[in-house]
């Protein structure tokens, strides 16, 4: 039964359908934040050319004593273990004049966590995207010809804030770069095979933590300029759209 308030009242038809809407447009603004955060993530954590430019910027071969050819090597049997395209990190390599395994226990046992961290990363952003695209077919279903409206309103509300939170983690971040990154590991690993020592362990050596804080902010940098560029094409669309 449908109910009409007296004097040309919304309709609780027309309610439901206004609460349904705004719901899959806000959730769907997050989701797509979601991926394009995930994304982000993804195209510097395999990027082996940044991994090179790093390297050489933090003198990582010479401080490991491996030549700089068979450290890209390596970081690459490293990516593809984490793509699923190895089993195994079994690496061995020539450090310092000596043939050894690249990794010990410790070492291959974090990179486990990594990689399914990884995997359920992919996992989720799979889902997000297919729930992404049910949520604007609803949208489509309800509104039709404004259903990329309402996407974009919803999406220009949520990167504003977004954006006022990615400020407020940058600053943090700078300021106490350690605390944080930390933190990251007490929520994300159920152990401590993270906490490595620098000075015998060669999967800290290669990326220490100045290498982590460029990969942050590059990841950062990646993200906030692609909701820049979402929030942009959005804000013209409605901009056009709400012109007389």
């Amino acid at each position: 039964m449908i109910f009409y308030k007296e004097n040309g009242g919304l309709s609780m038809q027309k309610i439901l359908k206004g609460i349904i809407g705004g719901v899959a447009g806000y959730v769907a603004s997050i989701l797509l934040i979601l991926i394009l955060l995930l994304t982000s993530i993804e195209l510097v954590a395999f990027d082996i050319g940044y991994y090179k430019r790093e390297y050489a910027k933090l003198g990582r071969a010479e401080a490991i004593g491996i030549s700089e050819e068979e450290l890209l090597e390596s970081t690459e049997e490293l990516l593809n273990y984490l793509k699923d395209k190895r089993d195994d990190l079994h690496i061995v390599a020539n450090i310092r004049g000596e043939d050894r395994p690249l990794f010990n226990q410790r070492e291959l046992d974090h990179m486990i966590d990594v990689k399914n961290l990884f995997q359920m990363g992919w996992q989720f952003r799979n889902l997000a995207l297919i729930a992404f695209v049910l949520l604007v077919a609803l949208l489509a279903f309800l509104y039709r010809g404004q259903s990329f409206e309402k996407l974009a309103k919803a999406f220009v509300i949520s990167a504003i804030s977004l954006a006022a939170l990615s400020a407020l983690l940058i600053f943090l971040i700078q300021g106490d770069f350690t605390r944080y990154w930390d933190q990251f590991h007490y929520i994300f690993f159920t152990n401590d095979l993270w906490q490595l020592d620098p000075r015998t362990d060669i999967l800290i050596q290669m990326v220490p933590e100045q290498f982590f804080y460029d990969t942050v902010m590059r990841i950062l940098t990646f993200f906030l300029g692609g909701m820049a560029v979402l929030a942009i094409m959005f804000g013209s669309v409605l901009a056009v759209r709400e012109k007389p």
